[in-house]
């Protein structure tokens, strides 16, 4: 039978940035309802089985009590909460992702912010994947009614249109240092000048030094749009970009978090092609924030590569995905 892997990550939209700006909450509330949206609508699509990824919280367990409800109008019986074991991090995340790929599944849905859509990443770059903004910055996943990702996963997992006609790679960055593969990012990566994870956030810009970009605008809120109040990168464009700020006077305004604009100096900024290393020598200790969390540790002496690829996870155009369905008369009721 066709396979939907679901995580809904109970963390995102709850970090301490909710604490130092005006950014939107998603609450748990709200999470529930856009899971019982998707796998409505799937369901009344085609037939197929849901796997979702087990948390703390219990979306999928308050989910399955409803539906089993008197007088439930809607039919939640594709739904399974995966058995395996969790550890409250974004290695869950990881984890059932991978799993989702041993098992071939046919489409990953992912909700919450970019670090979600990232650690799901590190799990499957292979399974087609439908990102929905549920967290704090949200450049990578989109804000998309959940009723039609449930469509777009059904028609996916019924193989109806062809993969290649609605999704492609993604962009990503590959970091390494000193030679060796550390990790990747789907949207940044931010040289920070403070050496402690702490709460993994960072809120004193005052300590970047620069940024590698997969996509940046003016219109986007977080450390892309440092890069982007400079030049604009789309996530269709076959490059990137690395922007370097300085300490000095601000000359840009850019909107670096919900409610939050402020005056930064960037001293440059240009296109970085595909495949093309950034590299820097660090002369200071310091953490890698990727995509917009803390992770990695540097010290002095530290040769940090960078490099734009297309080697990020398959990412679906959902609205071409449905109209290319509706196209082929998949959508049509006998009569």
């Amino acid at each position: 039978m066709a396979l939907i892997g679901i995580i809904c990550n109970p963390q995102s939209g709850k970090d301490i940035r909710r604490l130092l700006t005006a950014a939107t909450t998603i609450d748990d509330t709200e999470k529930t309802n856009i899971l019982e949206r998707i796998l409505l609508s799937a369901a009344a699509v085609g037939k197929q089985q849901v796997y979702l990824m087990p948390d703390r919280l219990g979306y999928g367990r308050l989910l399955l009590q409803k539906g089993r409800a008197p007088g439930y109008q809607g039919d939640l019986s594709q739904l399974s909460i995966y058995k395996m074991e969790t550890t409250e991090t974004q290695l869950d995340t990881t984890h059932f992702a991978a799993e989702m790929e041993r098992l071939g599944a046919d489409v990953l849905i992912v909700m919450g912010g970019d670090g979600t859509s990232r650690a799901a990443a590190k799990g499957t770059r292979k399974v087609p994947t439908i990102s929905l903004s549920t967290g704090t910055n949200n450049v990578y996943p989109e804000m998309l009614e959940g009723t039609v990702a449930g469509m777009a996963a059904a028609v996916l997992a019924a193989g109806v249109v062809p993969l290649e006609k609605c999704a492609r790679p993604a962009k990503c960055i590959e970091v390494s240092i000193n030679g060796a593969p550390k990790d990747l990012a789907l949207v940044d990566v931010v040289f920070c000048r403070n050496p402690f994870v702490g709460s993994k956030a960072i809120w004193n810009y005052e300590e970047i030094d620069g940024v590698v970009v997969t996509q940046c605008s003016m219109a986007s809120i977080g450390f892309s749009a440092l890069a982007g109040s400079a030049l604009t990168v789309g996530c269709e464009n076959d490059f990137g970009a690395v922007a370097e700020l300085g300490h000095g006077t601000p000359n840009t305004l850019a909107s670096v978090g919900a409610g939050s604009i402020r005056g930064i100096q960037i001293v440059s900024a240009c296109p970085l092609s595909l495949d093309e290393p950034y590299v820097r020598t660090m002369t200071t200790q310091g953490t890698l924030a990727l995509d917009g969390e803390r992770e990695i540790f540097f010290r002095p002496g530290d040769v940090i590569q960078c490099k734009v690829t297309r080697q990020g996870p398959i990412r679906v155009d959902v609205r071409r995905t449905v109209e290319l369905a509706r196209d082929l008369g998949f959508f049509k009721l006998e009569r």
